[in-house]
């Protein structure tokens, strides 16, 4: 019985380490390659289990998902001469799991190899334009132009003629490049395919020929885009925008301030004339209404004294007893004195109006 359970704890052991040797997953988000000594064997690109050599073959897997490079901030000059440093990305997809293991080797790898082409391409690119069109909504087509231009491979012509076909394989393209500048690459005619395929250095004084394969028939990897994280000026030129701006800002800040100023003692000029223009006409008014007011009054006093000269001799005594006779002083009269001359009768004047 002992026996039997060592034996079975034996065939248990020797599973645990057998089955990992032997069989193995294929995910869908992946492929996988079998190696033997560094041969290639056999690759699946399907998932499932699989079955291997024990000890002898090595499974190596790549991701069939997108894939990132991010590249580090590099110094760029553009096309009028101005520094930029442009952090950029890259995202691509390995399509040839064997092209890839072959060429590259693993995807920490890749981000060196293809991390480099991006970088050439776009340094290439922003070359062709200015500093304002980089920064602009423009940058999205120079994007575009950097992504088709790093699916193209380089490569001498040499290896170019040794192609089925030579340079006319459907496989090359051809770029020419001017040396005058101030034109963009472009893809070279048939006509002039047809002068290079008979003399490849004719158009050498004119252009920079260069022979290029797609990038996935060399590193089996297409680039799928290329994008601009951020954009900035060098320290020194950041610094020294900044300090333009700054002092721009303070420029406008002061000239509105200024205008400020000047406006709000326009405007406490026009209101003080306002004002006093207010008060003059006011004052001139209350005059007129004053002396046409008393032009009235003493119209009305001539009226009533025409009428009745008695009344206002006794408005005039009254007053004259109002002022005189206070309670606190002693008034010594004669009582044929006019003074009394309403004192010593009853009879009030009446106004006759």
């Amino acid at each position: 019985m002992r026996r039997l359970i060592f034996t079975i704890l034996i065939i248990v052991i020797a599973s645990f380490i057998l089955i990992p040797q032997v069989a193995f997953i294929v995910d869908e988000t992946e492929s996988v390659i079998i190696t033997r000594f560094g041969e290639f064997q056999v690759a699946y690109k399907t998932p499932g289990v699989r079955i291997k050599t024990p000890f002898v073959d090595t499974v190596t897997r790549f991701d069939k998902r997108l894939l990132r490079i991010d590249a580090p901030p590099t110094s760029i000059l553009t096309k009028d001469k101005r520094n930029l440093v442009i952090d950029a990305y890259a995202r691509y997809k390995i399509v040839d799991p064997l092209k890839f293991f072959q060429a590259i080797g693993s995807e920490k790898q890749a981000e060196a190899k293809l991390g480099d082409i991006v970088n050439s391409r776009l340094r290439e690119e922003v070359a062709q334009d200015d500093q304002s069109e980089v920064i602009s909504e423009v940058r999205e087509e120079i994007m575009n132009r950097v992504t088709f231009e790093s699916n193209l491979y380089d490569i001498p012509l040499s290896e170019a003629q040794k192609l089925n076909n030579g340079i006319s394989n459907s496989n090359i393209s051809i770029s020419l490049i001017s040396k005058v500048g101030g034109e963009r690459s472009r893809i070279a005619t048939p006509e002039e395919i047809s002068m290079l395929q008979s003399n490849p250095k004719v158009l050498d004084e004119s252009y920079e020929v260069r022979y290029r394969v797609p990038l996935n028939s060399v590193f089996g990897v297409d680039i799928i885009d290329v994008r601009m994280k951020r954009t900035d000026f060098p320290d020194a030129i950041e610094n020294s925008v900044f300090a333009r701006m700054q002092a721009e800002r303070q420029r406008i800040a002061s000239g509105l301030r200024a205008e400020g100023s000047q406006r709000d003692a326009e405007i406490r000029a026009e209101v003080d004339k306002q004002v006093t223009v207010i008060l003059q006409n006011a004052q001139g008014t209350a005059s007129k209404l004053i002396g046409e007011a008393e032009q009235q009054a003493i119209e009305i006093l001539a009226n009533a004294l025409g009428k009745n000269p008695e009344l206002y001799d006794f408005q005039r005594s009254l007053e004259a007893y109002k002022k005189s006779l206070t309670g606190k002083d002693t008034l010594v009269l004669s009582s044929q004195s006019p003074f009394f001359k309403y004192l010593e009768t009853s009879e009030i004047p009446q106004n006759n109006e």
